[in-house]
């Protein structure tokens, strides 16, 4: 289905007591991109990428320095030597967050100490969907460079299907997440996921007060929520809080960024359900106007400087008029990040931000979709993030004004430009 050479080698590697998972994505030119367990990245030069494939695959180093200076010549062998310790270094400062699996948006300084634009995304979310069909998206993801899926359960899906899924993902070599509401899953269903290999378990989080969140996400989906994060801590499971943002549980943040901290969370997803300042029907629904985000997003990130966890902010979802507010906090955010896109079971992808989509995995090449003008502004992004006086020291801003309507995604009804 590609039509790119990009390549991908899965690897594993005991660091310290706990394995890591590492995927080395090769491009065309020889350069490449390493993740450890797809939560952290550095982009690496044609000699790194030889350098770090030699390190994850346990040859020694005078094998690899030996290996570099045959195909790279003219290299001084104490260069490679220096070179090569970094390379190292680089592995083991990758390996150190262990349980941290959403990827934050590329021009974090954490990901890489300079620009570079990507050729496929570093995650995708995928509706949940028949297996056979299901296969074949993740088979043209995969072919396409892409090493981390996020199965979006569906609510009034088969639950008992989501553990072939989650196979699926593990068989191709893929770092696997699954997101749903805690009270669709039964803990059995939560350990047969686990114990068929998946990664991070992202569940919806609307507020510490149980009555309030059970109001959106069903009797008893509280106690389900607080028992499937101790769960997860028992399977060695990264739980992720997905946090909707919007009026009525603003006053409560500190509270929940509390709760969450009790209940060992360290990984946390924001994401506003927002509106335009002037519709005050979206408004009075609950939905944030635009006005208000970039404090709202400032008070968060200051949550996660509080608690020592990782908060990250997903691209706002534009409120649509056709669905209940607790109907779209449970469909939850089109993407978790910027580096991430959103697959139908269809096929159909859809940019981290937007009202159009891209195409469809299953019948066009990556290249067609890649370079469709639904990721213009992601690529333009990249090689030119902005700032404005407003909130110069908002991380966020690095991808878009979290207040202008273009960046958020929006998913209404008709809505699609074509």
């Amino acid at each position: 289905m590609s039509d790119t050479a990009m390549t991908i080698r899965p690897y594993e590697m005991l660091v310290g007591e706990w394995p890591t998972r590492f995927h080395l994505r090769i491009d065309p030119d020889g350069s490449g991109l390493l993740l450890a367990n797809a939560a952290e990245a550095a982009w690496l030069t044609p000699v790194g990428v030889k350098m770090a494939a030699g390190v994850l695959e346990g040859r020694s180093d005078q094998e690899i320095v030996e290996e570099i200076k045959s195909e790279f010549r003219g290299a001084p062998e104490a260069q490679v030597h220096t070179d090569l310790a970094q390379v190292h270094a680089a592995i083991a400062d990758l390996a150190e967050p262990g349980d941290n699996y959403p990827v934050t948006n590329l021009t974090d300084p954490k990901l890489s100490p300079w620009e570079r634009q990507l050729g496929a995304p570093l995650r995708a979310d995928v509706d949940q969907c028949d297996p056979e069909r299901f296969r074949a998206i993740i088979r043209a993801l995969w072919d396409a460079g892409v090493p981390h899926v996020c199965i979006q359960a569906d609510r009034e899906g088969d639950s008992a299907q989501l553990v072939s899924l989650v196979e699926a993902v593990e068989d191709l070599g893929m770092i696997c997440g699954l997101r749903t509401a805690a009270s669709w899953l039964s803990p059995l269903l939560i350990e047969a996921c686990a114990m068929a290999g998946l990664d991070h378990l992202d569940l919806v989080f609307v507020c510490h007060d149980e009555a309030e969140h059970d109001a959106t996400c069903g009797g008893g989906d509280y106690d389900a929520f607080v028992a499937a994060i101790e769960q997860c801590h028992e399977l060695e499971l990264a739980p992720v809080a997905q946090w909707p943002l919007m009026d009525s549980n603003l006053a409560d943040m500190d509270e929940m960024a509390a709760a969450l901290q009790g209940l060992g969370v360290t990984n946390v997803v924001g994401c506003a359900i927002a509106c335009l300042d002037d519709d005050e029907a979206a408004d009075a629904a609950g939905a944030l106007p635009a006005r208000a985000l970039p404090q709202v997003a400032t008070t968060f990130f200051e949550l996660a400087d509080s608690t020592s966890a990782r908060y990250l902010w997903a691209p706002p979802r534009r409120f649509d008029h056709a669905k209940s507010l607790h109907e779209q906090i449970l469909d939850g955010p089109r993407t978790s990040a910027d580096v991430t896109v959103r697959v139908n079971a269809d096929g159909t992808v859809w940019p981290a931000r937007g009202a159009q989509s891209a195409g469809n995995i299953l019948t066009n090449t990556w290249a067609e979709i890649w370079q469709h003008p639904a990721f213009e502004r992601f690529r333009e992004r990249l090689s030119a993030p902005a700032k404005c006086p407003d909130c110069p020291d908002l991380p966020i801003c690095n991808a878009d004004c979290p207040k202008d309507p273009a960046g958020w995604s929006d998913d209404r009804e008709g809505g699609e430009v074509q």
